[in-house]
């Protein structure tokens, strides 16, 4: 059941937010930037705040990292097992930014000391960010709406006042699905003895990237590759700058570099390949799934050793 919600949740949600984006003349890209990028990133946000509340900042830097690294090795690797991802519209500009943003992001930890300050200059690139992809992709977008989707139709004759509604409920199903299906894996494995730490690194990890997984095995299904790399790039700079930026401005907030400086790394040498085949490629073929998925072992065994 948990499964089912999940799968319907991001078909809808898809649906819905190429409707919008086709009937006010952005492209795919920016779809996937903005409605899934965000609406995918929703868990990370709100969980990266509550810990910062609760005093815990640790999590809430240690879950925007783990999210990053899962958005391009496992999220990537699951659309590639259902087909080839074509990057020819993929602009060298998000390309860039993407990987500028990580670039930085290391300087940082490596050099400074991760404040308010500097907190506020991630605002601040996140807004232009923004506000250069939406005038992108307002000169690339091709009007025309090429599904006969249930959804999408409805949606493309009354954008706000069917669409709006109709994403938020998507989400929320989606957020919801993955949950029941984290709990009921955990339920089940309790059942049969398995060890937490095993759970945590694994189910749990899984379970909370199932949005994102999810999204992007149906838009490969629907060969909607903008969508994809969109959502991938959308989200990580979601997480790094928005959701790290605001984070900053509490008191609370501080950066343990001892602990998560590994990750920080692991995080920066995946960003660096994801850029170099996306510059380099023309497509990602199916095969390229397994590159992805197989670092993730390594990720997980290392944390098992901290």
């Amino acid at each position: 059941m948990g499964l089912f919600l999940v799968v319907k949740g991001a078909d809808i949600l898809i649906s819905s937010a190429v409707a919008i984006g086709k009937r006010y003349g952005v492209s795919d890209f920016f779809i996937g930037l903005i409605v899934i990028g965000f609406g995918t990133s929703l868990p990370e946000l709100l969980v990266s705040i509550d810990a910062i509340i609760k005093k815990s900042p640790e999590i809430s830097i240690g879950n925007v990292i783990g999210s990053n690294i899962s958005n391009i090795l496992l999220v990537l690797g699951a659309a590639l097992f259902i087909s080839k991802i074509d990057l020819r519209k993929i602009s060298r500009f998000d390309n860039f930014f993407h990987l500028t943003v990580h670039i930085f992001f290391l300087l940082i930890v490596w050099l400074l000391v991760f404040d308010y300050k500097i907190g506020v200059v991630f605002l601040i690139l996140f807004s232009f960010y923004i506000y250069k992809s939406f005038n992108n992709s307002l000169s690339k977008n091709e009007n025309e709406l090429e599904t006969n989707d249930f959804f999408t139709k409805i949606v493309f004759k009354k954008p706000l006042i069917i669409g709006l509604p109709t994403i938020i409920f998507s989400i929320i199903l989606t957020f919801f699905g993955a949950e029941f299906t984290v709990d009921s894996v955990i339920e089940i494995s309790n059942f049969f003895g398995i060890s937490d730490s095993f759970l945590a690194l694994t189910l749990v990890a899984l379970g909370t990237s199932l949005p994102e997984i999810i999204t992007s095995i149906r838009a490969a299904q629907k060969k909607m590759s903008e969508l994809i790399i969109g959502n991938i790039i959308g989200s990580n700079i979601y997480n790094l700058l928005l959701i790290l930026g605001f984070v900053s401005l509490f008191e609370a907030f501080s950066f343990p570099k001892d602990i998560l400086f590994f990750e920080v790394i692991f995080l920066f040498v995946c960003t660096v390949s994801f850029s170099f085949l996306l510059y380099v490629k023309n497509e990602l073929s199916k095969k390229f799934s397994w590159v992805f998925i197989i670092f993730l072992p390594f990720l997980f065994i290392k944390t098992s050793l901290n």
